[in-house]
């Protein structure tokens, strides 16, 4: 009898050790799943900007057709970033993506429904970003890119107009649309494809769009607040939470234009989702409150003359094919070697610095970035002198910028870029060179 007890009572406390064994584990478990937000989900610190993880859920893929406006920003060939058309030239899309990014090695593709398609890459010469732009909290995120090509509307390539200030646009339905990442459920089809931007991703090339309607005032936006993640002045916040919506629609893509009634009413910017079990409406940069600053830039670029963006079309076609020469050829090309590196003040220089915004274009990242500093100085210059009502050949003898000891070049014209007696067919050569 005695050993009968000794036994059950080592199996009772065998059986009491296990439990608390496996409560002891099941505990861990939930205490981890219960854990911050911020841990489990990988949402930022406490006040930094979530950025937008390119996920879509439950995306309609659709024909360019239906969306003419939406086009690829290429970066080195490989689709980057969704930008919108808003004039035969101009496009509009949110300037995180963009900021430090070499002019040169970005280029656009329109018409194609495929973001791994198109046979015509323009050249992307200019790139504006808000003079109030704010990397860490995403402020004035928004950029205009000028590109030098015009080209011409036609039933997959059309501009879409902005909407207008006094338009309510509260309780409409909006349609975001763009390029992301395959949708995870297995549900949509995806040809999935690679990028070096985006390592680890699996991008849909297939465009896709959702709706959703728009509430003001939105009470899930209010989970940001509790995250110290302010949705700030020119930002604006729509859509649903997934705690209480969970089949919801949602696209996560960085400058994805919201379309409301025709008109672009904002372009996406960041937000903590989509695919996640907490998912958080996301935040557009407002072009009701940008429209002022868009508006007068478009003016602005639209009344410089095609012929004084051609030197730097010029320079900025030169430096791409050298570049690709370097790096295709066996036998490398010479390094181009210019008699004289100061920074030259051209017609288009004049036009630009009335414009309002960082401008960047190819002088801003060639030769180590060394003529960066000089253009925002020569810029600033400029504008003082048109203050003053100085004229320019008074602001070259200020500046001292163009003190040439042989015949003044044109800026990077090809001759003096490529001394390798090769030219590109596609736009008429610069001969400027042998004419001076």
């Amino acid at each position: 009898m005695n050993t009968i007890l000794l036994i059950l009572l080592l199996l009772t406390s065998k059986c009491e050790s296990q439990e608390i064994e496996e409560n002891y584990w099941s505990s861990n478990t939930t205490d981890e799943s219960s854990e911050s937000l911020f841990e489990v989900t990988g949402y930022p610190m406490t006040g930094d900007v979530p950025i937008l993880n390119r996920k879509i859920f439950k995306g309609t893929r659709v024909n360019i057709r239906e969306h003419p406006y939406i086009v690829s920003i290429r970066r080195l060939y490989s689709h980057y970033l969704t930008g919108t058309l808003i004039t035969k030239n101009l496009i509009l899309t949110v300037a995180h993506p963009l900021y430090g990014v070499p002019v040169n090695e970005l280029r656009v593709v329109m018409g194609e429904n495929y973001a791994d398609r198109g046979t015509i890459l323009l050249t992307v010469i200019l790139v504006i970003i808000h003079q109030d732009f704010d990397k860490y909290t995403l402020v004035g995120d928004l950029a205009i890119i000028r590109f030098y090509e015009d080209i011409i509307f036609k039933s997959n390539v059309k501009s879409i107009s902005l909407v207008a200030p006094y338009v309510n646009i509260v309780n409409s339905t909006a349609f975001v649309t763009g390029w992301g990442r395959c949708d995870l459920t297995g549900k949509e089809l995806c040809l999935p494809r690679g990028s070096q931007y985006y390592p680890g991703e699996m991008l849909d090339p297939m465009l896709r769009t959702i709706s959703l309607t728009i509430t003001s005032p939105n009470y899930y936006c209010q989970g940001y607040r509790k995250h110290e993640t302010p949705v700030r002045r020119g930002m604006f916040c729509t859509g649903m939470a997934r705690e209480d919506h969970p089949t919801f629609p949602c696209l996560a893509v960085p400058g994805a234009p919201l379309v409301v009634k025709g008109k672009l009413a904002a372009i996406l910017s960041w937000g903590f989702g989509c695919g996640y079990q907490n998912d958080l409406p996301l935040v557009y940069t407002d072009i009701k409150y940008y429209i002022n600053w868009i508006t007068q830039n478009v003016a602005k670029i639209r009344k410089i003359a095609k012929k004084d963006f051609k030197p730097l079309f010029d320079a900025t076609k030169s430096w791409v094919l050298l570049e690709w020469f370097t790096k295709s050829r066996i036998v490398k090309p010479k390094r181009h070697y210019h008699r004289n590196r100061e920074l030259q003040l051209i017609n288009l220089d004049q036009s630009l610095s009335n414009l309002r915004g960082q401008i960047f274009d190819l002088r801003d990242f060639i030769f180590n970035r060394q003529y960066k500093e000089k253009k925002l100085t020569m810029y600033k210059e400029i504008q003082n002198s048109a203050k003053e009502g100085n004229n320019t050949k008074h602001l070259i003898e200020k500046m001292k910028l163009l003190s040439y000891t042989g015949k003044p070049l044109p800026f990077f014209s090809n001759k003096s870029l490529l001394e390798i007696a090769s030219n590109y067919d596609d736009f008429s050569s610069s001969n400027e060179d042998e004419k001076n």
